[in-house]
């Protein structure tokens, strides 16, 4: 039967597979059934009416509709209930539509097909996806979805291999590889009734990448790792079927329990509305509570004397003898009728002209259309869009964000010797910057070798004649490195010109292709063994390796090792890593490490100036006694159930030692298309770019140089733990005073710089750089430092963080966020979700690392030079269109609302109404709807070309200059005094004159109607009067408003009088037949306006605004035919390669950044940080998935650790092995004959996550 049971917490978790149906797991476990929705059909009501509630005008308008309904209501309670109706009936039923989607949805997911074992009927039966239970082993055939998260039991071929496709999961759609569990791969439909296993594996979690666990079958324990792992979500590819075992299902499999909400993030302009509503909500409170008093003071002290108003015989709420009543009655009247202040329609407008923005404007735009990928941008959520025009810090990856992320082998060093020809992109951009152009000869036998991922050219490697060379051992123990050391799948033909490889990273392909062309032809992998074959001079030989253990990649390593066997019987450990971690654990007492470290190390430097990624290369021949011995640690290792990694990676640090440098290599990483111009532009309009890379410090700075992030008119201000006392402590193995001293000395630093930055003038503020490393970053980044550091970074004008890992990606975020700055992080990887989601605005780059930044995202573009339009074109429009209408509405409801608390004010608070009940009721909702809509999707001050040509424009954005307390201030006050023109011109206009020739004077109705004809047609005047650009749609919001009004008058007052009551026929036969009536509308229009125009014109004179200045450029260009301020062009000339030795050094100021730091270079060092510190602060993606070939060569592992010790050593004579002085344990390393080489290159990205 199937069953469960906890060991301590539940640490992990236990089942029998294929188990009797009858038994049911304990409640919330085991079932599949999958719900993604927000409501049911008991909870959707109220859950719904607490969504709408959340926002407070809306709580205000339920209770202002509640009160109409009492007897101190002077408005019918329809009139307050139908807009409040309307907006809560959009909001809910827009709810309910898109949750009613996700029911479909879900249905549709649940009640899907899936072939299930049935063990009454001994048969696979088709079932419902609901129906699957923990233990079933289940059928699932091809294109079809995985129903949970299945162990790969078995498949339809030999290989035990199956492809599936993970584009749900995580926006990849290149295929992955899975394998099955070795010791079930040739299970069967006819076997499964027989099949009796029990697995032990951890408790649900929600990480993609990782599983760990074990089977007991039959006397074996079978380690399982994520490799077999299918997870709900996957399809299954170019695979007839596989059989599989239920592990997790339902709300329990990864894929759900990766389904949270994105963080939920609020824009400025949103939380100060809600500051601005709070303040009405103040003004209204004291409005009602000042009516109330005095209108209680009067009653009880006046109103007895006023016998007109039947003093003797009062009703309660104005009864001289109850005061208290009378102000209690007064203040609920005054909070109904004073409730427009607050309009009503502000939320539903905004969120209408926001996603408008987002679906039609952005995401149509042409120029953020990439044409190669077929990749448009998308706006993923609209609530940021004004966001976008505010930000200050663009925190910012470099590779495949600033880079394209497509690798090409371009260098190498082997033997102290470098290979390779050419000039980088770094190279010739920095030259351009210098003034240079370089002349580059075009080689016609280098085009003709080039392919995807190999752009290599030196006759001395080229078609085998490395052979000639001083060192040819090493160098081909550096290119069976380069065909042996990865993961690579081959696929295809298994011919040169048309196999094509299946790698985790772009560097992985590259390296395996320039093992291809240099004559290791790397073709076939097996489970424990690769194939390769090797051109040796005139001699072709199909070798094949014994794969014996795989060494994987993560961030906290640095580097990856293969253990392998060859035809001879030795042993080789060959690894590839970061220059750090090659450099430490070098062979002290080989003679030709010592020799070759300082060639290395010049050209580590020269590559790393020239922008190119590099990679250490080394190796170890070790000894099999030795690797019997090491290898029963590492089976223990690998069977532990908890605490896996961590027990793998101590045991593999026991073998990576001694070792033998080969070299290193270089891989170009091309700068995208525009992102010099685009960087420059972003700086011009006062954002500051934070580039945070993994890549060592002389490369991001090359790259910063090549990109504008960096130029020579800045000063570079280096903050380093590369401090010989701090080595010294290191070495004398005092980690805690080590970390002690660089804490201090970076705080010393930091401080230091922060007083330069302090003298300086304040006009030559923002013209200086930062750069920090990873290491000393870690102590900048702790509380007693975190401040000086900010204070320092916001002072400069870029800011490169070197080595930083993808915690403190997000760590430096989240400080420059509580800066009180908008921050906007961009990044095209796993290792930047972190950071894109702690940002204001995340923006995801759709690239080469798959979708992960994307899907977490904000914003998606395909390029980084997207970002100009993105913020100055849309950011900036929205920006000045949101706050524009949000301003807007604030007048026109000041406006409107001191209108009635004036004519209030005039009835001594008495709760008498000017306005027909309608009016007020559709004031908001019809009358003045259709404006703000128009200005928040079509306002501009100047176009799209004008505000790319003059970024600084962008800084109104930064400096909230439409928004600020100010201009909140003012539009206030505006509305206030239009309120006070309005009431004195109209009541003046029509208290001494008849309109009519019978000598009627105006009627209270009749003077509401003017009024309220005023107030419509002056906000959308005065809305005209400053908008600075037309189209036809605002043409029709602001005079079709206005035709509305005045048809509404027509249409309500030929209404039945039942209807219409005191309105039937007011227009019609009274006030539209009067010239009166027009000439006041007129009079109180010119009044308010006029002089709101004449200041603006003022001001616009003598003290313009950055934009007027821009406008009226563009107007002298479009009338003389000119173009104003048009740059003078640098005079560049063209030179040789040979006439500029050093590109990256010209013209750059000397600092403390001399390139590549080595390992064993005093005070040159990176400072090394303290494993338990490490702990703390590497968020490293541990979570990379366990590659399919590393899985069943542990499979193979498992079956039988020790199956090298039954095959022949091969050949070992000759071969002298020493005693293996100083290695750790019993670990031996046998040395070779002969002159190896050895070199170091430098790379924390070899494999990116």
């Amino acid at each position: 039967m199937r069953w469960w049971f906890r060991e301590g917490e539940e640490s992990t978790r236990v089942f029998v597979a294929n188990s009797t149906p009858g038994s049911k797991p304990s409640l919330g476990r085991g079932r599949n059934y999958v719900s993604t929705t927000k409501y049911n059909f008991v909870t959707f009501l109220p859950k719904a009416l607490y969504e709408q509630f959340r926002r407070i005008a809306n709580v205000y308008f339920t209770i202002v509709a509640a009160l109409s309904c009492t007897e101190y209501s002077p408005v019918h309670p329809i009139t307050t209930f139908s807009p409040l109706l309307m907006v809560l009936g959009i909001s809910i039923a827009k709810e309910a539509l898109e949750d009613f989607k996700r029911l479909k949805a879900d249905t549709e997911v649940n009640n899907r097909k899936v072939d299930i074992f049935d063990t009454d009927k001994r048969t696979f039966l088709p079932k419902c996806w609901k129906d699957v239970r923990v233990g079933d082993i289940v059928v699932v055939k091809k294109d079809h979805y995985f129903p949970a998260d299945l162990l790969f039991l078995s498949v339809d071929n030999n290989d035990g291999v199956c492809f599936i496709e993970t584009i749900n999961l995580d926006g990849e759609s290149n295929l992955k590889i899975k394998k099955a569990v070795p010791e079930t791969a040739s299970l069967t439909a006819d076997g499964v009734d027989t099949f009796d296993a029990r697995v032990e594996c951890e408790v649900p979690n929600a990480s993609l990448y990782t599983f760990v666990g074990n089977m007991y079958f039959g006397s074996a324990t079978i380690p399982l790792s994520s490799t077999s792992l299918l997870l709900r979500g996957c399809s299954l590819r170019n695979t007839p079927s596989i059989m599989g075992l239920v592990v997790y299902t339902g709300h329990e499999s990864k894929v759900m329990m990766n389904a949270t909400d994105p963080p939920s993030k609020r824009t400025r302009i949103e939380r100060s509305m809600d500051k601005v509503i709070l303040f009405m909500f103040a003004l209204l409170f004291t409005m009602c509570l000042w009516g109330a008093i005095y209108f209680a003071t009067w009653t009880r002290e006046i109103s007895p004397k006023a016998w007109y108003l039947l003093p003797d015989e009062p009703s309660d709420e104005f009864d001289p003898g109850k005061p208290l009543l009378v102000a209690v009655s007064s203040f609920v009247t005054s909070f109904i009728i004073y409730g427009y202040l607050i309009p009503i329609s502000l939320y539903v407008s905004i969120e209408t002209v926001k996603v408008i923005q987002a679906m039609m404007f952005i995401a149509r735009d042409k120029s953020m259309y990439h044409a190669e990928s077929n990749t448009p941008a998308v706006a993923r959520t609209s609530n940021l869009n004004e966001e976008l025009g505010m930000v200050h810090t663009i925190l910012s990856d470099k590779t495949g964000t600033l880079t394209r992320n497509v690798m090409e082998f371009f260098k190498c060093s082997i033997g102290g010797v470098v290979y390779g020809e050419g000039v980088t992109e770094v190279e010739k951009t920095n030259a351009t910057r210098l003034g240079y152009i370089l002349e580059v000869e075009t080689n016609g036998e280098r085009e003709r070798i080039k392919e995807p991922y190999f752009n290599f050219y030196d006759r001395r490697l080229l078609k085998g004649k490395w052979v000639t060379e001083r060192n040819p051992s090493t160098i081909r123990h550096f290119f069976r490195l380069l065909a042996v050391c990865h993961t690579v799948i081959p696929d295809g033909e298994r011919v040169e010109d048309k196999i094509s490889y299946e790698a985790e990273s772009p560097d992985e392909q590259a390296l395996v292709v320039a093992a291809k062309k240099f004559g290791f032809f790397f073709y076939y992998r097996g489970a424990t063994f690769v194939r390769v074959r090797e051109r040796v001079g005139n001699t072709v030989e199909d070798a094949e390796y014994e794969i014996l253990n795989i060494l994987e990649f993560s961030s906290t390593r640095k580097r990856m090792s293969v253990v392998f066997r060859g035809k001879d019987g030795r042993i080789f450990l060959y690894c590839k890593g970061a220059d750090t971690v090659i450099y430490e654990r070098l062979d002290p007492t080989h003679k030709e490490n010592a020799r070759m470290k300082e060639a290395t190390r010049r050209h580590m430097e020269e590559f790393g100036g020239a922008g190119l990624r590099t990679l250490c290369l080394s190796y170890v021949e070790l000894d099999s006694v030795a690797y019997d011995k090491w290898q029963t640690a590492y089976v223990d290792a690998k069977t532990s159930v908890i605490d896996r990694d961590k027990k793998v990676e101590d045991v593999a640090e026991l073998l990576e030692r001694n070792l033998r440098l080969l070299g290193c290599t270089a891989i170009e990483d091309q700068l995208q298309e525009g992102v010099p111009r685009c960087i420059e532009n972003l700086a011009k309009a006062g954002i500051r770019i934070w580039v945070l890379t993994g890549d060592k410090q002389e490369t991001a700075i090359n790259i910063g140089f090549a990109c504008s992030l960096l130029d020579d008119d800045m000063v570079q201000y280096v903050v380093s733990v590369d401090i010989p006392a701090i080595l010294e402590l290191e070495a004398q193995g005092k980690t805690k005073e080590a970390e002690s001293l660089a804490r201090q000395k970076v705080r010393e630093q930091l401080q230091d710089i922060l007083t330069l930055l302090k003298a300086e003038k304040k006009d030559s503020l923002g013209e200086n750089a930062l750069i920090i490393d990873g290491k000393a970053l870690t102590f900048a980044l702790a509380k007693p430092v975190r401040r000086t550091f900010m204070s320092v970074g916001t002072r400069c004008k870029s800011v490169i963080c070197c080595r930083v890992s993808p915690k403190q990606k997000a760590e430096v975020t989240s400080l420059v966020k509580k800066k009180g700055e908008v921050t906007l992080a961009i990044g095209d990887g796993a290792n930047d979700v972190g950071m894109i989601q702690e940002a204001d605005i995340g923006v995801g780059i759709s690239g080469q690392e798959g979708m992960q930044a994307v899907m977490s995202s904000d914003f998606a573009i395909a390029q980084f030079r997207f970002l100009e339009p993105l913020l100055l074109v849309h950011g900036r429009w929205c920006y000045k269109r949101i706050t524009r209408m949000v301003a807007f509405f604030l007048y026109k409801n000041v406006f409107f609302g001191l209108t009635i608390f004036l004519y209030n004010a005039l009835t001594l608070f008495s709760g008498q109404l000017i306005y027909d009940d309608f009016y007020m009721s559709l004031y908001n909702v019809i009358f003045t709807s259709l404006a703000p809509l128009a200005v928040g999707l079509l306002d501009q001050d100047v176009d799209r070309q004008t505000s790319l040509r003059f970024p600084e424009l962008y800084r109104q954005g930064q400096r909230n200059a439409y928004f600020n307390i100010w201009v909140r201030i003012v539009w206030f006050l505006y509305g206030f005094l239009h309120a006070a023109i309005t009431m004195c011109v109209v009541f003046m206009s029509t208290a001494l004159y008849a309109d009519r020739k019978s000598g009627e004077t105006y009627g209270h109705w009749q003077v509401g109607t003017i009024l309220f004809s005023c107030v419509v047609v002056t906000v959308h005047v005065q809305l005209a009067s400053i908008l600075e650009h037309w189209t036809v749609l605002h043409h029709v919001a602001i005079w079709g408003s206005i035709g509305i009004w005045f048809v509404y008058l027509l249409v309500y007052g030929a209404l039945p009088v039942a209807w219409s009551s005191h309105m039937h026929l007011l227009f019609m036969k009274v006030s539209g037949t009067t010239i009166q009536f027009y000439l006041i509308i007129a009079l109180t229009v010119m009044v308010c306006i006029i002089p709101d125009i004449l200041i603006r014109n003022a001001r616009r004179l003598l003290l313009p605004e950055d934009h007027h200045i821009i406008q009226e450029l563009t107007k002298l260009e479009k009338k003389n035919g000119l173009k104003v301020c048009d740059k003078k062009k640098k005079t560049r000339r063209t030179v040789s390669l040979e006439e500029v030795p050093s590109l990256v050094q010209l013209g750059r100021r000397t600092s403390m950044n001399r390139g590549y730091v080595p390992g064993d270079a005093p005070g040159s060092l990176s400072y090394f940080t303290p494993k338990s510190t490490l702990d703390q602060i590497e968020h490293e993606a541990r979570g990379v998935s366990r590659h399919p070939v590393v899985a069943k060569l542990e499979r193979e592992l498992s079956s039988n650790p020790y199956r090298h010790r039954s095959q022949s050593q091969g050949n070992l004579e000759g071969v002298d092995v020493p005693d293996g002085e100083g290695l750790p344990g019993d670990l031996r390393i046998a040395g070779s004959s002969g002159s190896e080489g050895q070199h170091s290159g430098s790379s924390s990205h070899f494999n990116s996550v």
